[in-house]
């Protein structure tokens, strides 16, 4: 991955499900990624110096801003969906894998990107929504969700981890449906399907907080709303 990277217009807090079409090339898997445990010491200098990250976890050089970020250059982890290492999708946003638990599916990383500072630096993290399906085999719309978290290593992107629903449902997956930043926290809004709920309409809300530990995302119990 080089500079030089286009701009990522911020959205609301607030996603949609957006996981219903498209077709893709196949990726190019790499290691597994597994989070980082030490964190990067920072001030409110640009650049500031970091502590060395893990290596599984760096992908390569970022710009200054994450707002900055080409996500056509940038790989997703695809555990959350059973798929070991990174998933590369290029420009589409989508590409084939192979997943531990339901075989072929299309993983997709959506336009929906949220950015908050969780560890003080005056640099925003960026938080990417991704999903996978079956690629319209059964017509199910999705198989899993997550929000994968990137950070600043240096002046190197690395991966923090990924966020995938705490609260269980009783039918369809649970999905996720913003998130807020605070200091060493990112508060996840879930969306979760009760018995009679439709598959288009889940009516429970739940939160679950993230801590951030140094370069390590540990998720909390989900508090139901709603």
């Amino acid at each position: 991955m080089a500079n030089g990277f286009q701009r990522t217009i911020p959205l609301t807090a607030f996603l949609t499900i957006l996981l219903m079409t498209g077709a893709c090339d196949a990726p190019n898997p790499a290691p597994p990624i597994t989070p980082s445990s030490q964190q990067p010491t920072s001030s409110a200098s640009d650049s500031p110096p970091d502590s060395p990250p893990d290596a599984s976890s760096v992908l390569g050089p970022a710009p200054a801003d994450l707002h900055d970020l080409n996500w056509a250059d940038v790989p997703i982890p695809g555990e959350f969906c059973g798929v070991p290492g990174l998933v590369r999708l290029g420009p589409t946003g989508e590409a084939m894998a192979t997943s531990r638990t339901w075989g072929s599916v299309r993983v997709i990383r959506t336009k929906n990107t949220l950015y908050g500072d969780t560890d003080g630096d005056h640099r925003d993290e960026a938080v990417a929504f991704v999903g996978c399906d079956d690629n319209g085999a059964t017509q199910n719309a999705d198989i899993a969700v997550g929000y994968v978290v990137y950070a600043h290593a240096g002046k190197n992107l690395a991966v923090l981890g990924s966020i995938t629903p705490r609260q269980k449902s009783t039918a369809y997956h649970t999905a996720l449906a913003g998130a807020e930043f605070a200091p060493g926290q990112i508060i996840v809004h879930e969306k979760w399907y009760r018995p009679n709920d439709a598959h288009c309409c889940p009516s429970g809300d739940a939160t679950t907080v993230w801590t951030r530990e140094g370069n390590r995302l540990t998720p909390g119990v989900p508090r139901i709303t709603s």
